[in-house]
């Protein structure tokens, strides 16, 4: 069960806790230096719901160690659904209670049962309309409350829910979060096991965000049906590949690495396609220029010759996420750092959060 947090733990930030990807993760830092603390992952079902997500993190939670009993909750992208809007300039609950209309229109839920968000983008108008353009991510109220109710009758205190996708960027930005790191324009694709992530950042700012159906199920559907191997069989080849690409590994035999080279490049080459066009649309809608660089991200992000075929497709050089983290944070979250990373995303947040707090202070 988690201590209670006493004095001298005022350096230790709150629980980041990744309900997405593989398996719900969470993690915890010192406030003073990107340093986890203590890291726990929970087992579950594949295609579990956000509640038995929770329940499974709940239970593993119950039995590690962190300090204090907050927590920032990160949630699953086919839960948080998102789309970009126009909306008029308002502000504070006006703007609050225009986007929920909004995402209610986008959903099928009624506005009393929508929770609903919004990030501005930061895009040009060009319609001279006076309205700006927002990224707006809804959820389902009820179904969220009765997930982070687990949280709360098991002692802990969900203080924040947000996408994945903002705390992805959150990790990726600990390093550019200076007014002059506007400037430094890179694109993000992060590569989970059922979808893929495009994410633009402005320093530490989102200016665009789309997700693709690709992922890495897509890729082991590919390599399963190439070779008529169960899927579980293609998954263990992939992953052979992939920490043979990560120096952590001897090479696939040639003729299942040629098979599997074969099967994955039309996936490949859709992804890279995909993130193009979105690169295309971010260039001529944004003033700023183009990205830079394209950071390859997530735990499917290590697949061979993806970055070779992302730099045809975008023209731009292409660098791995780690090269974005704060030297410590790479050496402490260890090999599988690609899992991690929206978790140690989550838990910066009330690092940031105390930091502005203890400014505003002085």
């Amino acid at each position: 069960m988690a201590r209670w947090r006493m004095p001298w733990h005022h350096n230790i930030g709150a629980i980041g806790l990744d309900l997405g990807g593989d398996a719900p993760r969470a993690t915890q830092i010192r406030v003073g230096a990107d340093v986890p603390r203590t890291e726990i992952a929970a087992r579950v079902e594949q295609g579990a719901t956000l509640l038995a997500r929770t329940r499974a993190a709940t239970q593993a939670l119950r039995a590690a160690s962190f300090i204090g009993r907050e927590v920032v909750v990160g949630l699953p992208s086919p839960f948080a659904r998102m789309h970009v809007a126009r909306l008029p300039e308002l502000h504070g609950a006006d703007l609050r209670e225009a986007v929920a209309w909004e995402a209610s229109e986008r959903s099928a839920l009624s506005r009393e049962h929508i929770v609903a968000d919004s990030l501005a983008t930061d895009a040009p108008s060009t319609s001279g309309d006076g309205k700006t353009e927002r990224l707006i991510v809804s959820a389902d109220a009820g179904e969220l409350a009765t997930a982070l109710q687990e949280l709360v009758h098991a002692g802990f205190e969900p203080t924040v829910a947000e996408p994945r996708f903002v705390a992805l960027a959150r990790a990726l930005g600990r390093r550019a979060r200076r007014g002059s790191d506007l400037a430094n324009v890179r694109a993000v694709l992060h590569l989970e096991n059922a979808d893929a992530t495009v994410l633009v950042l402005r320093g530490d700012r989102i200016a665009f965000c789309r997700e693709l159906s690709y992922g890495g199920d897509t890729l082991d559907a590919a390599v399963a049906g190439r070779l008529g191997v169960p899927i579980e069989s293609a998954a263990m080849l992939r992953a052979r590949r992939m920490a043979a690409v990560r120096g952590e590994g001897l090479p696939a035999d040639p003729a299942a690495e040629e098979a599997a080279q074969a099967a994955t490049r039309p996936t490949l080459d859709a992804i890279a396609s995909e993130l193009a066009l979105c690169l295309r649309y971010f260039g001529v809608t944004f003033r700023g220029g183009q990205p830079t660089r394209v950071i390859l991200s997530g735990p499917h992000a290590a697949e061979p010759r993806l970055a070779g075929i992302v730099e045809e497709a975008c023209r731009t050089g292409v660098s791995s996420f780690e090269e974005e983290l704060p030297a410590m944070a790479r050496e402490v979250l260890g090999t599988d750092i690609a899992r991690w990373v929206v978790a140690y995303g989550l838990a910066c947040r009330s690092r940031d959060l105390l930091a502005e707090l203890r400014e505003d202070a002085a």
